[in-house]
């Protein structure tokens, strides 16, 4: 799987792992890490499947989410994590997951099932269509979720959906709607910000 790791400036220590969306790439969401926090180092991995000739994290099933691919991927990632956190010195306590659309769909996957120890994340219109649910602890972890009142791809009511799953396994959860489409608007980033100043 590849990916583009950026060093913070000043040594700091926090970390942004970037998942971007169906047909992306892993630069896609860099002006969002910088509205988030400029600061901090960058991690953003790219999607290690093609679907209907678009790069994404997992593969569709329909309208849904197919569940071994997904299963796969994220056991992938888990890895691929863990092993670019010692190869760069990265403390992943001090990380937060950024996604969008699918990338989305996978750091929601990342927080449900795999222990790996990140402060929080922030979902940006994402649709966690998967029953996939392990056996996690995310007491302490703070997640911001964005979603558009007129988004068809992912709507306000599956954001919801998620918070639930989310919270039953201890997280934190706000939602933030915005008069949106699918799109990432400027407002979204404004909340990104001020959620990461809680996080870190």
């Amino acid at each position: 799987m590849e990916h583009l790791f950026i060093k913070a400036k000043n040594n700091k220590e926090n970390t942004l792992i970037l998942f971007h969306g169906s047909g992306g790439r892993e630069t896609d969401l860099l002006e969002v890490a910088a509205m988030v926090d400029s600061s901090a180092n960058i991690l953003a991995l790219r999607g290690d499947v093609e679907d209907s000739g678009q790069v994404r994290f997992f593969k569709r099933d329909g309208k849904g989410h197919d569940e071994e691919s997904l299963r796969t991927e994220g056991e992938k990632v888990a890895e691929l994590l863990r092993d670019l956190a010692a190869e760069y010195g990265l403390d992943l306590s001090k990380a937060a997951y950024i996604g969008y659309s699918n990338g989305a769909n996978m750091a929601a996957h990342m927080l449900l099932n795999h222990d790996i120890p990140v402060a929080g994340a922030m979902l940006m219109h994402g649709a966690y269509k998967s029953g996939q649910v392990g056996d996690v602890e995310l007491l302490g972890k703070k997640v911001l979720m964005t979603a558009g009142a007129r988004d068809m791809v992912a709507t306000a009511g599956e954001a919801y959906q998620l918070k639930q799953k989310l919270e039953l396994k201890g997280a934190t959860v706000d939602v933030k709607l915005t008069d949106g489409g699918h799109e990432i608007v400027s407002e979204e980033l404004m909340e990104g910000h001020l959620w990461y100043l809680r996080v870190k």
